[in-house]
């Protein structure tokens, strides 16, 4: 094979090595993570208070699935469900940063002429095997091969850039020179950083832009200096994809993102700042684990040895990050919990203003997943805990009224009323989610197939879902508020007086005991929305109104409605009654 000897030879080639490289890890890594299931999950369950322990956990499990933003992302996830703590989260996030530094002395080991056999191998598993584990090791060994030919296709591509002046100059830009004086070479280790986290956040991947640092120095278009300012800024571009996943979660989830974030920052900016030392001791691992004493030493084809002292720089530093942090890692935690910080981080908007998660929701969760049973008296413990929920929720959704009435009357669209409501909505939905898989695990067992335990069942499934959807008008409500106040237009007075009368008789209906009173409440309050409707029409009719007024308060209206509908669906469930 000729080698590129145009500009647009070499970027295609230099394409091509990245996609299959890229391409090669999507495979591995989802190989892996079919080949290990669920145990990962469970494993990653197992990590304790213990901080070494839970660094061992976050190793084990990314050098499995090589992948720690699969492993940072899982732990969020975990994280933002309360089956793990902050406390245990971090130990895991320290050993997942190890874990992902083996891919890149795979990466050192000479067999790239055997990407190709390795490809076709895994190939062949994977579309004439019938049996899912083999195809899953078929595509694992497939993405083996499909790594190891884009790393040969990108040095192929490398190999005569060097002859190209332009290049080279272009290169020279992230050179660092050990003797050049510390502001210069600072400045040339941040400006490779830099570059280095760049090129991680815009591919998503620290192994690929890892292996591209290793075809870049094996071809001596960096030096090894150079190298080590990329690899240390691939260490924080990585840390995007956790920040990223967090900021969908709850405040420890984002917690848990602040932390990987945090870990990386701090040890990328006191490496650089002892760099030159670093790399004096990788030189002295070199020699004293592989007797290599030079690790530019080059063969007339290219800079052999430097792909090692790339892996060493990789994992000594991650390794000398954790046992850093493994001392203070849980005052870490304390800090990114404290109040202090929760006041700036909500004051910016990165935290939310929540309540806490109901913790018999989590200990629900947790009881499920680590007892797959569905035997009646797991049902009986379940449908305590259950009760203890819907007191709870009922309670928010009481306060949710109380709330709707301060929203109406007040003007200030910043009030902590608002901030409840819409806190109290997401956790409406959160735990009727999670309460529905609870449930699942018992409709239709053969361990509980009485049709009055199916009854109770469903009749759970209704009540939350009754929930939910009041906790969404309620929101839909204030919503509409927000939305008149920011027009710098409001309701009319006797519109906020008839919504108040009806506010309060939706919650004496709600807090009705007796099955009868209860029904009967619901219906005076389905007929004085009758009324009210009737009067915006009349009224609307009448004189030329606001449109933005007479539409918001429709839907106010609307909504109103829907959550005495499903109020009064919930109160029938918990008496028995057979109506919608």
């Amino acid at each position: 094979m000729e080698k590129p000897s145009s500009y647009l030879e070499i970027a295609f080639a230099l394409i091509g090595g990245i996609g299959l490289f890229l391409l090669g890890m999507k495979f591995l890594s989802e190989g892996l993570q079919k080949i290990a299931g669920n145990k990962i999950r469970s494993l990653i369950g197992f990590a304790t208070n213990n901080r070494v322990f839970g660094v061992g956990v976050g190793f084990l499990v990314t050098a499995i699935i090589q992948s720690s933003s699969v492993t940072t992302v899982l732990v969020v996830s975990f994280v933002d469900s309360g089956l793990m703590t902050l406390a245990q989260a971090v130990g895991v996030i320290m050993g997942a940063n190890i874990g992902t530094t083996l891919t890149a002395w795979i990466l050192t080991i000479k067999i790239e002429q055997y990407g190709l056999v390795l490809a076709g191998l895994g190939a062949i598993f994977y579309v004439f095997s019938s049996k899912e584990m083999i195809k899953y090791i078929g595509i694992s060994v497939l993405g083996v091969g499909c790594i190891f030919l884009g790393l040969m296709i990108m040095k192929f591509a490398a190999s005569p850039v060097k002859d190209f002046p332009e290049f080279v100059e272009a290169f020279k830009t992230f050179r660092i020179e050990k003797d050049a004086g510390f502001f210069t070479s600072y400045l040339g280790i941040l400006k490779c950083a830099f570059a280095g986290c760049i090129l991680t956040v815009v591919i998503q991947s620290s192994t690929v832009t890892i292996g591209i640092t290793m075809v870049l120095a094996s071809q001596g278009l960096i030096n090894f200096e150079s190298a080590a300012g990329l690899v240390l800024g691939e260490n924080l571009g990585t840390t995007l994809t956790a920040v990223v996943a967090s900021l969908t979660g709850n405040n420890n989830a984002r917690r848990a993102g602040s932390f990987h974030a945090l870990f990386n920052v701090i040890g990328v900016f006191y490496m650089t700042l002892i760099f030159h030392y670093a790399l004096d001791f990788i030189r002295f691992e070199l020699d004293f684990l592989f007797g290599i004493k030079d690790v530019e030493f080059y063969d007339g084809k290219s800079f052999i040895h430097v792909g090692l002292g790339i892996a060493a720089l990789h994992t000594t530093f991650n390794v000398f990050n954790t046992l850093v942090f493994l001392g203070p890692c849980r005052q870490v935690a304390r800090f990114l919990e404290s109040a202090f910080l929760r006041k700036i981080c909500v004051k910016i908007r990165f935290f939310r203003k929540e309540k806490p998660q109901i913790p018999e929701v989590e200990m629900l969760l947790t009881m499920v997943n680590s007892k797959k049973d569905s035997s009646y008296v797991k049902f009986v413990e379940t449908e305590a805990r259950i009760q203890r929920v819907l007191d709870y929720m009922s309670n928010q959704l009481k306060t949710g009224l109380d709330n709707l009435k301060i929203c109406i009357e007040s003007k200030d669209k910043e009030s902590q009323a608002i901030d409840q409501i819409f806190e109290m909505e997401k956790l409406c939905d959160k735990t009727t989610e999670r309460i529905q898989g609870i449930l699942v695990c018992f409709v239709g067992s053969e361990e509980v197939t009485t049709p009055a335990v199916q009854q109770r069942i469903f009749k759970y499934e209704r009540i939350f879902d009754s929930l939910e959807s009041v906790s969404d008008y309620m929101a839909q409500v204030v919503k509409l508020r927000l939305r008149l106040l920011d027009n710098k237009t409001d309701l009319f007075d006797f519109q906020k007086q008839d919504l108040l009368k009806l506010n309060d008789l939706i919650s004496k209906a709600m807090n009705c005991i007796n099955p009868l009173e209860h029904e009967k409440q619901f219906a005076e309050a389905k007929e004085f929305i009758r009324t009210m409707r009737t009067t915006f029409w009349n009224t609307s009719g009448e004189k030329v109104t606001n449109p933005m007024v007479d539409d918001s308060y429709s839907n106010m209206l609307t909504s109103y409605r829907k959550i005495r509908d499903h109020l009064r669906s919930y109160g029938n469930a918990i008496f028995g009654i057979d109506k919608d």
